[in-house]
């Protein structure tokens, strides 16, 4: 038996591949056991950093498996963290994610263990009563489950743990959330093969399974498809998306039908249909949006999040909720808008969107974050799109994200970071939304003046706003112009009584604002048809 972790990062040569990868892996094995026993002094820094290669034995496949983790990095040494696995594909390995798709560059922006399992090359992440060597679903939810915990500093509940994976990993992934809700709190897929009874002459499933039509309750139960109504109960987040084109595999079908039965069903879940095929390239440039559901989903099971960075998931929880929320209502016929931004948006008050209020019907959802940054840096704007935008298919969104606030919040006395660079994210955001929603109309709020001890930013403001006019003229998009309701008369500094701490608007500057929202929202209900209520 053996039981081991390599407490090194992972020099590129010790990576194994789907050919030769027994004796590869016995050497990286053997390898990593004379440097772990060479350098017993390994700093808890260096432990702490790095994607390490472990092994272990598994009860259930009476064998030992590899695996690859992925800790974030921390200074106290009592921190414990969400776990997250991440399964692979057919064909595939431990090595997948890691090495194909840069997971462990993009798990620096989380705070939250990552697993890169091996599940075998065509496995499908079940227990087969054919093969005894074919147990996955054990193996994952018992015996590596069960390791991991006693290994690694994760937060062991069903809260802090969750489940994704591309392909036959996204079938592993939903399967086993569905089967265990008592292990899992969220699951997501990436093209997942979702409703295996679909494809009953898939070559490996027969060898683990038996032929469909001699066996079709073994295929049902190993179906996600099938097992749906599972998630009418089991409070598990779900979130699942495949490429448009990816039809050779029957990935967009599967996905489609599934979508179609949560919603018959009535389980909130969040589905995206995207552009692009069964690739690397498609789940690699996806990823990221899976990781930030995961965090989202288990970030009330940490203790004490670092304050931003709580802060900015904490928002996005609601985000996911909200918008799978709306996978199961009924359509409302309401204009629905988003309002887009940091602080100022996200401290705008419900109250003054009623939904009705000049005779039209609307549906407003909030999607402000405080100190947002536009999506320059790890988080922001550019970063939560999905979630903020295109989930909600609006009919219209206004951007209002300020130069105030980016200066302010780094103390620069001419703000930071340059107009230039806000503007080239703020393109980003508008050609973005003009792609993939053609008919939604772009409303831009320039940004209010300051006052007090944010004084020293108003020429900037004063720039800015010139650089928004610039990009409303040259985009096509719609102008709201805040600067010179709220200026006062030397038309550099915010008006007293618009003022609540110099930064942010009072409820007087509020209403000022929100009432020339309304005044859009009159003009765009009538340009998408949508009638006064009697």
């Amino acid at each position: 038996m053996n039981n081991s972790v390599a407490w090194a990062s992972r020099p590129r040569w010790m990576t194994t591949s789907t050919r030769g990868r027994g004796a590869r892996a016995t050497l990286v094995c053997l390898v990593l056991a004379i440097f772990a026993l060479l350098t017993p002094t390994l700093s808890r820094a260096a432990e702490a950093t790095s994607l390490r290669l472990a092994t272990h034995h598994s009860d259930a496949l009476t064998t030992d498996k590899l695996f690859y983790v992925y800790t974030p990095p921390t200074e106290d040494p009592a921190e414990r963290f969400p776990v997250l696995y991440v399964l692979h594909g057919k064909w595939g390995s431990h090595a997948d994610w890691p090495e194909k798709g840069n997971a462990e560059e993009m798990a620096r922006r989380y705070r939250m263990i990552l697993v890169f399992p091996d599940g075998g090359q065509f496995n499908w992440y079940l227990n087969s009563p054919v093969m005894p060597e074919c147990q996955y679903e054990t193996y994952l939810t018992q015996d590596l489950l069960q390791y991991v915990d006693a290994n690694f500093p994760t937060i062991p509940r069903r809260e802090a743990r969750g489940l994704m994976g591309l392909s036959m990993g996204g079938h592993g992934a939903l399967l086993m959330a569905a089967r265990h809700p008592d292990l899992y709190g969220s699951a997501s897929s990436l093209s997942g093969i979702l409703k295996l009874t679909n494809h009953g002459a898939r070559g490996e499933v027969v060898d683990r399974l038996g032929p469909l039509d001699k066996f079709p309750q073994r295929w049902i139960e190993n179906s996600v498809w099938d097992q749906a109504e599972r998630f009418q109960t089991a409070n598990v987040k779900l979130l699942f998306d495949c490429g448009e084109d990816d039809t050779k595999t029957g990935a967009i079908a599967d996905n489609r039908q599934l979508h179609e039965k949560l919603m018959e069903l009535k389980v909130p879940h969040i589905w995206r249909e995207h552009r692009g095929t069964h690739s690397w390239p498609y789940w690699t440039e996806h990823l990221p949006d899976h990781l930030s559901f995961h965090q989202a989903a288990m970030l009330a099971a940490v203790e004490k999040p670092e304050k931003w960075f709580g802060i900015y998931f904490a928002r996005l929880a609601q985000f996911f909720d909200e918008n799978a929320a709306l996978t199961v209502e009924p359509e409302d016929g309401k204009l629905r808008v988003v309002l887009l931004g940091s602080s100022s948006v996200q401290g705008m008050p419900k109250s003054l969107f009623p939904g009705d209020r000049a005779g039209y019907q609307y549906r407003a959802f909030n999607r402000g974050i405080g100190a947002d940054r536009l999506g320059i840096g790890t988080r922001g704007l550019t970063k939560r799109m999905e979630e903020s935008v295109f989930d909600l298919k609006p009919h219209v969104v206004f951007i209002k994200n300020g130069r105030n606030d980016l200066g302010a919040r780094h103390g620069s006395k001419t703000g930071d970071p340059s107009e230039d660079r806000m503007i080239e994210e703020y393109t980003k955001i508008v050609d973005e939304i003009q792609s993939r929603l053609p008919g939604c109309a772009i409303v831009v709020c320039t940004s209010p003046p300051v006052l007090g001890k944010y004084a020293h930013l108003a020429p900037s403001i004063i720039e800015y706003n010139k650089r928004l006019r610039k990009l409303v003229e040259e985009k096509g998009l719609v102008l709201l112009d805040l600067h010179p309701l709220l200026v006062a008369e030397d038309g550099l500094l915010l008006k007293p009584e618009n003022s609540a701490d110099g930064l942010h608007l009072s409820q007087a500057g509020k209403e000022i604002w929100a009432a020339k929202i309304y005044e859009e929202l009159d003009r765009q209900a009538a340009r998408v048809g949508i009638a006064k209520a009697k």
